[in-house]
């Protein structure tokens, strides 16, 4: 980022300070992902935004914070599809496969890829606590609705929990080996997954 794209993100002052520091945890989130969070430096983003370490320091406190911030804003996205995919009028399966493919398209974003690729175990336990209630949100509203699926007869036995597990599990892989992946390039992995998971989970 230049440094006339820095000064020119917004017209007032306060929208211009919001949108900074949106750019400084995008930024971060991006080469934590890249390069792990202990490899990448407070001057590493600095430089990346064409900016000094000490300009840094007026949005976030550390390191941690740009962690902590970017896997906040993965869990709140997440909460907002839980949200849409609450319909009634919707089947159990219909609404997983609303969650999963908002989650996979989550993924190709920095916040996203910085939720899986980076691990939080840096963090003090009460901020690890906060992030892990908002990743077991996410993980109980699947799970619920597999055994929604399975009281109404639309979905075939199974064990929530693992069934949850093996989901996510697949899903979380792909920024892993695919870390480059564009939105359609991971619409065409949600697309074969969610094939596989939901006709083996769709009762016959």
């Amino acid at each position: 980022m230049s440094d006339a794209a820095w000064n020119e993100l917004a017209p007032n002052r306060d929208q211009q300070r919001q949108l900074k520091r949106m750019a400084v945890l995008r930024t971060g989130a991006r080469l934590f992902a890249d390069q792990g969070f202990d490899r990448t430096s407070l001057d590493d983003i600095a430089a990346a935004l064409n900016v000094s370490k000490r300009t840094l320091y007026y949005y976030v406190k550390n390191k941690e914070e740009i962690l902590f911030e970017s896997h906040r804003i993965g869990a709140d996205f997440m909460a907002e599809t839980m949200a849409k995919a609450a319909s009634q009028d919707l089947s159990a399966l219909e609404r997983i496969e609303i969650i999963m493919r908002s989650y996979m398209g989550w993924l190709t974003d920095e916040f996203g890829a910085c939720l899986v690729l980076a691990d939080d175990a840096v963090l003090p336990e009460k901020s690890r606590q906060i992030l892990r209630e908002g990743r077991k949100k996410l993980d109980f509203a699947v799970r619920d609705l597999l055994r929604e699926g399975m009281a109404d007869g639309s979905i075939k036995t199974c064990d929530p929990k693992l069934t949850a597990a093996a989901i996510f599990g697949a899903f979380n892989w792909v920024p892993h080996w695919k870390k480059r992946g564009d939105e359609a390039d991971y619409a065409m992995i949600a697309d074969q997954f969610l094939n596989i998971f939901l006709d083996g989970l769709r009762a016959r």
